[in-house]
């Protein structure tokens, strides 16, 4: 498995991991209305937006698309990992390889999101919850940081 950067060529292949991931893991801890909501989030037309303000990238073996990662200057958004390879050490990656994109750019900690589905997997790797919030039309979420300069 490899690590790279995202090319405008897999926005609709990364549409789909982010929709599908949302549709069988966040529908145990969501509402349907929420994970619809956050389905919407997630489309071609989005990610090619934020694709130009955020640095994404994507854990790929022999083409197949796994997972995903983005980060936005000091804050971390958009993990998934296709549900069938979650599990796998691949989420470990994806947080090592943009922790260590943090450091080379001298941030000294990252933030978070969390959704109630990867809190545990949060605080698993370091990350220490800040607060919790209900945002409309989603639910809880728990922001979460971590220091790297330790």
């Amino acid at each position: 498995m490899t690590i790279r950067k995202f090319k405008k060529s897999d926005t609709t292949e990364l549409s789909k991991l982010m929709i599908d991931t949302v549709l069988e893991s966040n529908i145990k801890d969501y509402t349907k209305e929420a994970v619809n909501h956050l389905c919407e989030e997630y489309t071609s037309e989005k990610i090619l937006i934020d694709s130009k303000k955020m640095s994404i990238f994507l854990a790929v073996e022999e083409s197949k698309l796994l997972g995903t990662i983005a980060l936005d200057d000091d804050l971390i958004l958009r993990m998934f990992v296709l549900p069938k390879y979650q599990g796998k050490k691949i989420g470990k990656k994806l947080v090592h390889h943009i922790e260590d994109i943090a450091r080379k750019r001298a941030i000294e900690k990252l933030k978070l999101r969390a959704s109630i589905t990867a809190y545990g997997f949060y605080k698993k790797h370091g990350y220490k919850k800040i607060k919790e919030t209900d945002i409309k039309g989603i639910g809880k979420i728990i922001w979460m940081e971590k220091d790297l300069s330790i």
